[in-house]
């Protein structure tokens, strides 16, 4: 879960950011953004609805939120898994370096999601050996399946799966 002054700090960052944009961080995407923030772990569309339906007192419906997402993840600050099918915020001043691709870790038990920048030396390797397998790669996106410390640590929960 997010604290709340990290919170401000990415909505405020996010508005800001897309202030002078063609198609402008209205206050619904605001809200949705916002939603995935204090979620703290991955959301499906559909419970996105109920949490903002519930904070905001908006009924949205599916096709708009699916609209909203969509803005959001051309933005880079939302991103859905697609292993769970998904979204999650992402922090919108966390860059990726020339050496770092940034790749989500996805806690199988909580749903907790964590940022991991990885060794773009490391995908390289990874990238020799699909092509030399006869395969090619379309998307550099891992979403690597674990389970938190947390979890771990006090479900008990194996790590050997």
């Amino acid at each position: 879960m997010q604290d709340d002054h990290s919170t401000a700090d990415r909505q405020s960052t996010a508005s800001q950011a897309y202030a002078g944009v063609d198609i402008p961080m209205t206050p619904k995407r605001l809200e949705v953004y916002t939603t995935l923030l204090r979620a703290g772990q991955a959301l499906s569309a559909y419970e996105l609805i109920d949490r903002v339906n519930l904070n905001f007192s908006r009924q949205l419906t599916p096709i708009s939120i699916y609209r909203m997402l969509e803005f959001l993840e051309q933005k880079h600050l939302v991103r859905k898994l697609k292993s769970a099918g998904k979204y999650v915020a992402i922090n919108p001043t966390t860059q990726a370096t020339d050496q770092q691709v940034l790749q989500f870790l996805i806690c199988r038990e909580c749903g907790d999601v964590k940022e991991l920048g990885i060794d773009q030396r490391i995908l390289v390797e990874l990238k020799a050996c699909i092509d030399s397998s006869g395969f090619q790669l379309k998307n550099w996106e891992l979403e690597l399946d674990c389970v938190c410390t947390n979890c771990s640590t006090h479900c008990g929960a194996d790590t050997r799966k």
